[in-house]
């Protein structure tokens, strides 16, 4: 009866220390946005933290969460007035087609939605926000520096109607569960 329980509990431990080597499909990335924002033909330049929560569905698709602050603003004389422009914040939904190139080295792409709102002041007179939503894409890389640690780098566009355009570069670190 001994034999027979030892058996089984260096089975059990086997299998815990099996489980622990599988990698979680769960995975986070952090990362700086350097934003440009094309408002009716005047460009702004902004600054975004974007956090991404992710989900691997299949080694080749994650579904994604996004959420985004503004950082910084930028600001652009018109005349004897100045407008200021800031992304107050962003979110969206993706789906994340991506393959492996070599080892440690994904590329990947995004689609999905993503809504924003960015607020407009003409310094001493008003400000004014608005929020919308519209059809989001980029690509982009990740490389592996561990099982589970990584860098990251995309290009996306978060909204383009209306005659406002909103993309840019991300650089992030990541972290897989």
């Amino acid at each position: 009866m001994k034999k027979i329980a030892m058996i089984a509990a260096a089975v059990l431990a086997c299998g815990a220390a099996q489980a622990q080597t599988v990698a979680s499909p769960i995975y986070g990335e952090i990362g700086y946005s350097l934003l440009n924002a094309d408002v009716v033909g005047t460009d702004f330049d902004l600054g975004a933290v974007r956090g991404i929560l992710g989900y691997e569905v299949h080694p080749n698709v994650a579904l994604e969460a996004m959420f985004a602050l503004g950082t910084s603003d930028d600001s652009v004389r018109a005349g004897s007035d100045t407008v200021k422009l800031k992304l107050e914040h962003s979110y969206g939904f993706y789906v994340k087609p991506k393959v492996d190139v070599s080892e440690g080295l994904e590329l990947f792409a995004r689609v999905g939605f993503a809504e924003s709102k960015l607020k407009a002041t003409l310094v001493g007179e008003f400000s004014n926000s608005d929020s919308d939503n519209d059809v989001s894409f980029g690509v982009g890389m990740k490389y592996a520096f561990s099982k589970n640690m990584y860098g990251v780098v995309d290009y996306m566009r978060y909204y383009n109607k209306d005659d406002v355009k909103v993309d840019g570069f991300t650089f992030g670190l990541g972290y897989k569960f």
